[in-house]
Parts: C-alpha cells; sequence; structure tokens
C-alpha cells in the first residue's frame, strides 16, 4: 500500500483515502476529457484543498496515469463479477444478451462518465504501454464471458466469434455515448442477437 504521509509515484496502488480523488478525476474526465484535469479542477470536485491533491499526486500526468488506472482496474472487476452473474444464462443466448444489454442500459444512464473515462483509458493506452496490461484484462474478461455463451449456442469457433462480438459490443456502446437513442435497450438487443445467429450459422 502507498505511503499516505508521501506523494505517490506513477504505478502505485491506490489506497482507501484516495480512492474519492480517482472518483473525482474520473467524472471530470468524463465531463471535459483528460485536458479538463487540473489539481484545481480535482480540489472543487472533491470538495478538497489543491495542497491535499498535490499531497497525494504531485504532478498532473500522475494524477491522470492512477485514474485511468483506477477506472479500468475496477471496470474489469464489475465486469467479472457480472460475466459469473451471467454464466447460468450462457446456455440460452437470449436470456444472456438480454441481461448483457440491460445492464448496459442502465449503467449508460447511470454512470455514462466512468464509461467514457474508460474509452479515454483505450486511447491513452494506444499511445502508451503504460495502460495496455489493463485493458488487455478488459477486454479478456469480455471475452471469456462471450466465448462461454457462444459455445454453448453452437458456435464452431467461439474465440474467433467471441472477438466479433465484444469488437461490436464496445463498438456499440461508444455510439450510444456519443449520439444516445431512446431505443438503445430493444435495438441492441436485436442487433446483438441477430449477430450471434449469424456467427452460429456459419460453418
Amino acid at each position: 500500500m502507498a505511503n499516505v504521509n508521501m506523494p505517490r509515484k506513477a504505478g502505485e496502488v491506490i489506497t482507501d483515502r484516495e480512492r474519492p480523488l480517482m472518483e473525482a478525476t474520473l467524472r471530470i474526465i468524463g465531463r471535459n476529457g483528460l485536458d479538463g484535469v487540473t489539481h484545481r479542477a480535482v480540489a472543487a470536485e472533491a470538495a478538497m484543498s489543491v495542497g491535499a491533491i498535490t499531497h497525494h499526486f504531485a504532478t498532473r500526468e500522475i494524477l491522470v496515469d492512477a485514474a485511468l488506472r483506477f477506472a479500468l482496474t475496477r471496470e474489469v472487476g464489475r465486469l467479472r463479477a457480472l460475466a459469473l452473474s451471467l454464466q447460468s444464462k450462457a446456455f440460452d443466448a437470449g436470456a444472456w444478451i438480454d441481461s448483457l444489454v440491460g445492464w448496459y442500459s442502465q449503467e449508460l444512464k447511470t454512470d455514462a462518465e466512468t464509461h467514457i473515462a474508460c474509452f479515454e483509458a483505450f486511447l491513452a493506452a494506444a499511445r502508451s504501454e503504460r495502460h495496455r496490461l489493463v485493458v488487455a484484462e478488459w477486454f479478456d474478461t469480455w471475452r471469456q464471458s462471450a466465448e462461454l455463451a457462444l459455445r454453448a449456442a453452437g458456435s464452431s469457433d467461439p474465440r474467433g466469434h467471441a472477438d466479433l462480438f465484444v469488437s461490436s459490443l464496445i463498438g456499440i456502446l461508444l455510439q450510444q455515448l456519443a449520439t444516445p437513442r431512446r431505443g438503445f435497450r430493444q435495438e441492441t438487443r436485436t442487433a446483438l442477437s441477430e449477430l450471434v445467429g449469424a456467427l452460429v450459422a456459419r460453418k
């Protein structure tokens, strides 16, 4: 655990005291992008002093880096929990897709800023290797869940089809964040069901 009496270094584990700062930083990233993150902005968002922020995160770069890692690590944990909850439905592709889409439909309504921040982290991984390991964990978590469902549905290539499914899902989520649609849940369920049907039908 990081020493709370010393400014942190890049890559150190987030402490419970730092968690509210990470959540405040993610909200700012979700609203204003990475360029919106400053010590002063985070201090205002977290209702703390600027000195308290700089005490834990000496530079803006360390603050942004920690927030992106925190977002992805937390999201991986949440996705793993969701994947476990969906395993009992994996043998019914329709029920699995319905639960998956229902979860994301609620998530994008109530916590869109965090999901936007995750996409910012994907872009950061494209620019720097520092974030690629945890981004890879994010993709692997979803791929494993989709592979289980597709294998149960009769896919001839569960791993390859899971890659296609996850790529489609990510694109759909990004589109909904960028241009929200009222019919997102039904439209997405239909699109993913048709995709799975087409993949399973391929021999």
